[in-house]
């Protein structure tokens, strides 16, 4: 049987082929016709990108909390404790950047958001500036979002996801 590992990087991999060709269909057909739907189908890319990242990182909690045998409280909670206490700082850091992210976009503004703009000039992808609607005024496709899903936060979560999930098996084995 696949293991989610290679399921979710199977998935990632063909959702980021799909949302390219989409994008540069799209933009393709947008030079020769200025069209409303194709504005929105380039700002539909952007949250199904936001969506996967959601979903991704919330089923990678699903799996922490399986193979840790966590019935009550929060299995990321877990998973951090049992990074730093292996020494496993580096990653413990890439892990709640991409934890604050995902709170952003699900959640907006709050202490995630703080954290985030504390480190923006570190930070392995980008944020909306505080106090800014958007990241990159007149970039059509952009949406109102703090954190900006691309390709590259989408691949750069998903290694985060697997070396997590390959030090937790290494631990609790």
């Amino acid at each position: 049987m696949q293991t989610f590992i290679q399921i979710i990087s199977e998935s990632t991999e063909s959702n980021i082929e799909k949302f390219n060709r989409v994008e540069e269909l799209t933009r393709d057909e947008l030079e020769n016709l200025g069209s409303t739907r194709l504005v929105l189908t380039l700002q539909k890319m952007q949250w199904e990108r936001s969506i996967f990242a959601i979903g991704m990182f919330s089923l990678f909690e699903a799996v922490v909390q399986k193979e840790l045998k966590i019935e009550k409280g929060s299995a990321f909670k877990e998973l951090k404790q049992k990074l730093k206490s292996h020494n496993k700082i580096e990653l413990l850091e890439s892990f709640e950047e991409f934890y604050c992210a995902i709170n952003v976009l699900k959640h907006g503004k709050g202490m995630s958001y703080t954290k985030l703009l504390e480190k923006r000039n570190s930070l392995p992808f980008e944020i909306t500036p505080a106090n800014s609607i958007f990241r990159n005024e007149g970039d059509v496709s952009e949406i109102e979002a703090l954190v900006y899903v691309d390709n590259n936060f989408l691949e750069k979560c998903l290694a985060v996801i697997c070396q997590c999930y390959e030090e937790l098996f290494r631990i609790s084995s």
